[in-house]
């Protein structure tokens, strides 16, 4: 190996530490978002599968946070943070399979350089955390196997387990057999030949076998929920054009310009080298943003859906960065880390330090549609919920046990910043649809005896007052107690404290 080689290989490595280290950082200062919050529920009790996913999500959690004894943000993103260092040299090893180590560099410094991968999958803990390191790594065996002369198959098996893993994350891993399959189709038909294809296909259904069981004993709930997302309705522009537009920029405007560069250049150039291992990539790529995009012509659909096939096309940018000129090259890849760096530096400061909200500054709805809200003011509500807490509970003699919500979100914040710190509990009251995971943790709960008390907390920027069948089932409930949140210095939103007053013990 020549000194030209080891030093794009040591170059990574430093780009690792120093994206993990800052990674760190940001996951130990930031409050859990409200699909954080939700997911960490997960790792309360393990199940074969989840209401909206699979389990990886919340072994993920479960694992890093050993057990749950460890519950600040930092362990609960750790796995996130780990999997992002080690999408990063897969990323480096997929560039390095199909053309050269200066390819796996920069297709490294372009992974960290995304939105999508370098924080949403990298900080958050999000199913897609774990999805991205095995998406990755069958990827890397996928590059492998279509580079070998001789099929391994070891390798072969290796990826049904990858795979499965990956599909265990996220159901969008289905598309990387997909991929694969439909590579193999057209561009090398020897590989059906190996009768360890299809153990290997039979390795990553076997995996799926109890996940399938656990849908199939609760009325395919992640099933009935992911189909209405789906579903085939009236055209909506708008939603497609927001998809466009937000992949455009979880995925980093400059890395998105850069790839359509690439594939002009390719398709111009289509007797370059390492076209197979392009072919592959696009077949792992392009179905699955082509699907979402399909189906957000006719639905409201999230970007992040897409992440891991525009994460996995970034190897193609690469390939079409090392044959520019050092000049070029190095500038673009300034060009992409510096957006992000400045776009997270922004993002950060207003979620931690604008003055007041950016929503609706009139009552009862305050702070509505402010996005920046999910992520800050719930440390100290908190604090806040506990003294008021004390005194209540020294004042009436009472020390309610249950916090009640009628949706998963802020009803996971409330768990992990309120409930759970002061030993109590959070009971989702309301449609399985609307209080998700909530549903199954609830039959955990011992349940509320006659006469009880409990508390019923909603938040201005999501304000619902307690259902009515809610306020049925107790003798009084009071009119709220209203908690500010400042931000800055100004009243960010309002969280109102019901008390509901002697169960009926119906």
């Amino acid at each position: 190996m020549s000194n030209h080689q080891l030093d794009y290989k040591k170059r990574t490595i430093q780009l690792i530490i120093v994206a993990t280290a800052l990674r760190l950082l940001l996951a130990t200062i930031a409050e859990l978002n409200n699909d954080e919050a939700h997911y960490w529920t997960y790792g309360k009790h393990l199940q074969w599968n989840y209401f909206d996913h699979p389990p990886m999500i919340a072994v993920w959690i479960r694992f890093f946070t050993a057990g749950l004894q460890w519950n600040h943000e930092l362990f609960i993103r750790l796995g996130s943070v780990l999997g992002a260092a080690l999408s990063t040299w897969l990323m480096y090893l997929i560039g390095k399979k199909l053309k050269d180590e200066y390819t796996g560099f920069i297709a490294a410094c372009l992974y960290t350089a995304s939105f999508y991968s370098s924080i949403i999958a990298g900080v958050l803990i999000l199913p897609d955390s774990p999805q991205l390191v095995f998406w990755l790594l069958s990827v890397c065996l996928m590059a492998d196997i279509i580079k070998s002369a001789s099929i391994s198959n070891y390798k072969l098996l290796l990826l049904g387990v990858a795979i499965g893993f990956c599909i265990l994350s996220k159901v969008h891993g289905v598309f990387c057999w997909a991929g694969f399959i439909a590579y193999c189709l057209f561009n090398k038909r020897s590989v059906f030949k190996n009768p360890f294809l299809y153990i290997s296909i039979l390795v990553t259904l076997v995996m799926l076998v109890p996940s399938f069981i656990w849908s199939m004993n609760n009325q395919f709930s992640t099933y009935d929920y992911h189909s209405n997302r789906i579903i085939i309705r009236h055209v909506q522009i708008d939603s497609f054009f927001g998809e466009l537009f937000g992949s455009f920029l979880y995925n980093n405007p400059v890395n998105i310009v850069l790839l359509i560069m690439a594939l002009f250049y390719f398709r111009m150039n289509p007797s370059s080298p390492e076209r197979s291992g392009r072919t592959l990539i696009l077949w792992l790529g392009i179905p699955l943003i082509a699907t979402v995009l399909f189906l957000s012509i006719f639905n409201d659909t999230l970007p992040h859906w897409s992440g891991p096939a525009y994460t996995t096309l970034i190897p193609i940018t690469a390939m079409y960065l090392s044959a520019r000129s050092i000049l070029f090259t190095r500038r673009s890849l300034k060009y992409a880390i510096g957006l992000t760096a400045f776009a997270l530096v922004v993002a950060f400061s207003i979620i931690n330090f604008w003055p007041g909200t950016l929503g609706s500054k009139s009552m009862p709805d305050y702070g509505k549609n402010d996005v920046t809200l999910d992520m800050t003011g719930w440390r100290q509500f908190g604090n806040d919920f506990s003294n008021y807490y004390k005194k209540e509970a020294a004042l009436n003699n009472k020390k309610p046990k249950y916090i009640f919500s009628n949706y998963w979100f802020p009803a996971g914040h409330l768990d992990f910043y309120v409930a759970h710190p002061m030993n109590i509990n959070v009971i989702g009251f309301g449609r399985v649809q609307d209080i998700h995971h909530f549903a199954w943790l609830n039959k955990y709960l011992p349940p509320l005896q006659q006469g009880d008390w409990a508390y019923y907390i909603t938040i201005s920027n999501f304000n619902e007052p307690p259902p009515q069948k809610l306020i049925e089932n107790f003798r009084e409930v009071s009119t709220p107690v209203l908690i500010k949140q400042m931000r800055n210095g100004a009243i960010a939103r309002y969280f109102y404290v019901y008390a509901l007053k002697g169960y009926k013990g119906n």
